[in-house]
């Protein structure tokens, strides 16, 4: 009596499908996650197709005797992670607009100084001053419909504070829904800037503060180039902080600037005017024939990144 051996591949994949699915009805997934479901049902074909060519093959491993078909199944399931991943990393760059987010508020005469505070993930961000003349501040964030993002203005005293912040309410966004964001903030050169914060996992942050009048910034970015115009009156602190990328400072030219290395940063490869500046054995790079600087800056970029300082005649 011959015994028919049975594959176990098939039975095995229904029942993990059926459960994958009544979880899904039940809303124990993320909605991404039935997206992409639905997107993968097509690879069922290619594990058809394969189980037809190689039927019950078996193939021994380490040993032990395992069905072809089986190994086919893992490995389907390995190079289908890899299709999703690609899809993702060919999405993340697209730029989304599909959801606006916009603020503005005229600012009162009892308000002397603002502070802006940004917190964003995978959004380039820009910095620039409005028309003179005009107490205003504005904000706009375009990007996808996977973020919930929040402006929230408020008063203390004759300080003024705007928080952005972005939060993503699902961990896994869908496919058709992923990409970059970007958000535009205007600033009133006629009010003083106590405190620039801006924090953005990916993306580059462009910062134009020449007509401003800025006394604190705070930029950093984990994967992304920072490109900064510093102010031309009053004196500047702050720190500057790109974990993958490069940063360009523009200094006006009867601005001195001293640029110190932030604990664990790697030591930069300078591009500056070699008659106008001096790179010290620490690092630290300053303007020649100075003692008091106007503008201070603590950098944190990788060993060998580029750090650009341009003059502004």
């Amino acid at each position: 009596m011959t015994v028919t051996r049975r594959s176990v591949m098939w039975p095995v994949l229904i029942i993990a499908i059926g459960c994958l699915w009544l979880l899904h009805i039940a809303g124990a997934f993320p909605e991404a996650v039935g997206d992409l479901l639905l997107r993968s049902w097509p690879a069922l074909f290619l594990l058809f197709g394969l189980d037809v060519l190689f039927g019950r093959r078996r193939l021994r491993v380490l040993g032990r005797s395992i069905e072809i078909s089986l190994l086919a199944l893992a490995l389907l399931v390995i190079a289908l992670g890899g299709v999703i991943w690609l899809a993702y990393a060919n999405q993340a760059d697209e730029l989304r607009s599909d959801n606006v987010v916009s603020f503005e508020e005229p600012l009162s005469e009892d308000v002397q100084q603002v502070r802006v505070i940004v917190e964003v993930d995978r959004v380039g961000v820009s910095v620039d001053a409005g028309p003179g003349g005009e107490r205003t501040l504005a904000a706009e964030f375009a990007g996808s419909r996977e973020s919930d993002v929040s402006m929230d203005w408020t008063v203390e005293g004759d300080v003024g504070t705007l928080a952005i912040r972005e939060t993503h309410p699902s961990a896994i966004p869908k496919l058709e829904d992923y990409g970059r964001g970007s958000l535009a903030i205007t600033l009133s050169p006629d009010v003083i800037v106590q405190q620039l914060v801006v924090e953005s996992a990916q993306g580059d942050a462009v910062v134009d503060l020449l007509p401003l009048r800025v006394q604190q910034i705070d930029v950093s970015v984990e994967a992304g180039d920072l490109q900064v115009a510093l102010p031309e009156r009053d004196t500047l602190q702050g720190k500057l902080a790109t974990r993958d990328g490069a940063i360009e400072l523009t200094v006006p030219e009867q601005m001195a600037l001293i640029v110190g290395l932030q604990p664990g940063s790697g030591t930069p490869s300078y591009e500056y005017d070699r008659l106008r500046y001096d790179v010290l054995l620490d690092g630290e790079l300053k303007r020649s024939n100075t003692e008091a600087f106007q503008i201070s800056l603590d950098v944190w970029l990788k060993n060998g990144a580029p750090l650009t300082v341009i003059d502004q005649g």
